[in-house]
């Protein structure tokens, strides 16, 4: 009996140490290059001044609680 238990052990434990992932002596990554940094502009990100042309082509006075009402349902569907 301890002999089974003795031996399931060591078989659980080499099984562990087979299944780790070895380790680079240079502590870097292997062959990998790090990737460049991400540089965003202000430019790069919309506010809501870039989307008021946009809006003053898509919306009317004829046409804005059809629009008003879309807005609501999109909102009402994140929630």
């Amino acid at each position: 009996m301890n002999r089974s238990i003795v031996l399931a052990l060591f078989a659980l434990s080499a099984l562990v140490v087979a299944c780790e992932e070895p380790k680079s002596q240079t502590g870097g990554t292997t062959g990998a290059a790090a990737p460049a940094p991400v540089v965003l502009d202000d430019k790069d990100i919309p506010t809501a001044a870039d989307y008021d042309d946009q809006a003053e082509k898509d919306i009317s006075a004829t046409n804005y609680k059809n629009e008003l009402d879309t807005l609501e349902k999109e909102i009402n569907a994140q929630d």
